[in-house]
């Protein structure tokens, strides 16, 4: 009777286990437990709202950004003070730029960029800064 009794036991918690064990393999196989790659995205900070440019995509050697409510021009993209692409212009609004990296490279992992660009009304120039990650 005990056996019987120990052997019953065995068999319904046993069926249980492998239920939870089927249960977080699949969680795990969906991705549950995965962390996202950097914790903060692919750019944070980003560029302040309300300013000419606003961020989009990066890979390591490409920055691509959309042009704001106003039209801008000589877009330079700058890692400590070094100017690593450019472009001329102008760009109207809500065009998108692609800013290619000189040397390639350049936005790989987490790099602090400052996009400078020029107002084409007021011609002032513009700094706004971001921090790329995992490229």
């Amino acid at each position: 009777m005990k056996g019987q009794a120990a052997l019953e036991f065995l068999m319904t918690y046993g069926w249980a286990i492998l239920i939870v064990i089927a249960v977080v393999a699949a969680l795990y196989a969906m991705g549950v437990f995965k962390l996202p790659t950097g914790g903060l995205g692919k750019c944070s900070p980003c560029f302040p709202p309300g300013s000419a440019v606003a961020y989009v995509d990066h890979n390591a050697d490409n920055l691509v950004i959309r042009v704001g409510p106003e039209e801008i021009q000589n877009v330079a993209v700058l890692i400590d003070e070094a100017e690593v692409a450019s472009q001329a212009g102008p760009f109207p609004p809500g065009s998108t730029i692609t800013l290619t990296s000189t040397p390639p490279g350049a936005f790989s992992g987490d790099v602090t960029v400052t996009v400078r660009y020029q107002s084409v009304a007021s011609g002032l120039y513009h700094d706004v800064k971001a921090t790329l990650h995992g490229a």
